[in-house]
């Protein structure tokens, strides 16, 4: 068989773990596999590199074979351009890796064979419904998780510096239109986690952050970049600049809520170390950890195998098991829009009231995320 590989949207730690295990499975059953160059970009520009005899290392992130954000609905003919090139090149199945972006341009092309990875820094993608995840997590998001939570620690992060200096600091987490990134700080025990599903009172919140800074003389926050106020408007974001997808250009939350807290506290305490820290691309960048890899690889070789047995189209996704994760299918072409996939935080696992994380959040986290309490 000669199948096809794609990377597309943001990247993160454990593509290369994928793209490596799909090789080596796609060697040991002498498949052909090629790899599209920036993702669903190269399907549409016909560029792709033969990857058998590649040496991709699992041990380094980012996607060797780049990555791209391309909306097919808004090129002119584009799914008919992608089916004619996948022809073409006599390709019998496509393995696609990304995020609801990238995997929502399956759906233009149902009748092709296709076996669909999620693989996002966010983790939005698989419902939550109950206490029940379909889908425990997307590729990227432990790493991530496991960062932000050592991020804002005592014992490897930011508690430290505010500790010492008595600072109150806002940290930006990444995180469009779901809070899960934030909310896996949680694991690291800042004070306060912001999240876009539950707006922003900010005249309460600013009481319950000078009520903690007298009694702790430090404070820790983390946003989301997608926080919003309480009338629903973004509190940074320029609606000018949307992408191919609607989403618009994230600038600086953190940096805009600190700055409204320093002058808003002013009068109350001195306010000049109350700062913001936005680490940005250090949440999807560098090794992916143990587990991303791990699961990584398994998913890899399971899309080869799947496209080896079968012409249905699957998505992938992983699956909490007793007493490791596993994987499963769902059949992809039961749906009619990604958007029956895009997962949320609820009240569940988030308490708006102290803007925090519940037992039920903690016992998610605890399965996959090192805690680290404050001494």
């Amino acid at each position: 068989m000669k199948l096809a590989i794609l990377t597309g949207g943001g990247d993160v730690a454990s593509l290369n773990s994928v793209i490596a295990s799909a090789i080596a499975k796609c060697n040991s059953l002498n498949h052909e596999l090629i790899g599209f160059i920036k993702g669903w970009e190269g399907t549409l520009e016909n560029q792709f590199i033969q990857l058998n005899e590649q040496h991709i290392d699992p041990f380094i992130g980012g996607s060797f074979l780049k990555t791209s954000r391309v909306n097919l609905k808004k090129v002119k003919n584009g799914p008919q351009i992608v089916l004619e090139n996948l022809k073409k090149n006599h390709v019998d199945g496509l393995i696609i890796i990304g995020g609801e972006d990238t995997l929502s341009n399956a759906l233009y092309i149902k009748d092709f064979p296709k076996v669909l990875i999620s693989k996002t820094i966010d983790n939005d993608v698989g419902e939550y419904n109950n206490g029940i995840f379909f889908n425990a997590f997307t590729l990227g998001y432990p790493t991530a998780a496991a960062k932000i939570a050592a991020f804002v620690s005592m014992q490897e992060g930011m508690r430290t510096t505010a500790y010492s200096h008595e600072r109150i600091l806002v940290v930006e987490s990444m995180g469009m239109h779901a809070g899960w990134l934030a909310l896996a700080s949680s694991q690291g025990s800042p004070d306060f986690i912001i999240i876009p599903e539950f707006p922003l009172d900010y005249n309460r919140f600013k009481e319950l952050v000078v009520q903690r800074f007298f009694k702790k003389r430090n404070v820790i926050i983390v946003v989301s970049e997608g926080g919003k106020w309480h009338d629903g408007s973004w509190i940074s974001a320029d609606e000018s600049e949307k992408d191919s997808f609607g989403h618009p250009r994230f600038r600086g939350t953190a940096e805009v809520l600190a700055k409204k807290l320093k002058s808003d506290l002013s009068n109350r305490f001195d306010t000049r170390n109350v700062n913001s820290v936005n680490p940005s691309y250090l949440y999807r960048s560098g090794k992916p950890n143990d587990l991303d890899r791990e699961i990584a690889g398994v998913l890899g070789q399971a899309a080869v195998t799947h496209l080896s047995d079968s012409k249905e189209t699957v998505f992938l996704h992983v699956k909490e098991g007793v007493p490791d994760f596993e994987i499963d299918k769902f059949a992809f072409n039961s749906l009619d829009d990604i958007e029956s996939f895009h997962r949320f935080v609820d009240n569940s696992l988030y308490n708006p009231e102290s803007y925090s994380i519940t037992q039920a959040g903690r016992k998610y986290f605890d399965t996959f995320v090192p805690f680290y309490p404050i001494p």
